[in-house]
């Protein structure tokens, strides 16, 4: 997330959204001039051009983290500079959204230490198990149905509308769509008097996916039902199709 002072914005950060390479390209407006440099990572910063959250694998007791809610955002910031700036945000087709999700889900699992391992065991036995922890089946597409039947789809990490809605309204000024990322940021840097510069847009964690698979290949009737109940709102306001099966 982050509060830029001197150009007068909030970004608030969506899960699979490609919103780390948005994030990067907007933060050093939360920076005194010439201070920043590139990094994936980031640690929490607060000074008088604005605010950069956390931005890492183990959050500890950081106040700011890269994705808060919106309400937890505005009741730290204080209602005056949250109705005052700019706030955009980037949303993403539900069904490629969780795709996306279930192959980041897939690199961990693979990357599990023998103590990770027992620890699904452990979790399994208190029934405090992860939705990623009960991931089964031959082929990417089978565990990837399995994923959604057993929850992933439902997950706070990618059920995250939180980022855009306060008491079930809107409270965002602007989406940028994935889909139509480089657009999007341009309408953002003109809305700021930003010069845009699309050379300058780093694509990060790009290449976790398999695309060999089609998304249709991904859903059948069952799994498209799952997300349909789930996002019907991001589904609905933001006109998302719902991918045909064969």
């Amino acid at each position: 997330m982050l509060i830029s002072h001197r150009k007068k914005f909030i970004f608030t950060k969506t899960k699979k959204t490609a919103s780390t390479s948005v994030e990067s390209y907007f933060e050093k407006y939360c920076m005194p001039k010439g201070e920043w440099t590139f990094s994936h990572a980031r640690e929490e910063y607060v000074g008088k051009e604005g605010v950069i959250g956390y931005r890492g694998r183990n959050r500890r007791n950081q106040i700011w983290h890269n994705h808060m809610s919106a309400v937890k955002i505005r009741d730290k910031i204080g209602t005056y500079i949250w109705n005052n700036y700019f706030k955009f945000t980037v949303v993403r087709n539900p069904f490629d959204k969780l795709v996306s999700g279930f192959y980041m889900q897939e690199i961990r699992i693979r990357n599990y230490t023998i103590a990770q391992k027992l620890g699904i065991m452990a979790r399994k036995l208190s029934g405090k198990a992860h939705s990623r922890d009960y991931i089964v089946g031959d082929s990417q597409i089978e565990r990837f149905r399995s994923w959604i039947r057993n929850g992933g789809a439902a997950g706070g990490a990618m059920l995250d509308r939180n980022k855009y809605l306060i008491n079930g309204d809107i409270c965002i000024d602007f989406f940028i769509r994935y889909e139509d990322l480089e657009n999007g940021i341009k309408h953002v840097c003109d809305k700021l008097g930003i010069a845009f510069e699309p050379e300058n847009i780093p694509r990060l964690k790009s290449g976790m996916r398999n695309n060999q698979f089609s998304l249709s290949e991904f859903y059948d009737s069952e799994t498209i039902n799952i997300v349909n109940q789930l996002y019907e709102f991001e589904l609905n306001y933001f006109g998302y199709t719902t991918p045909s099966i064969r």
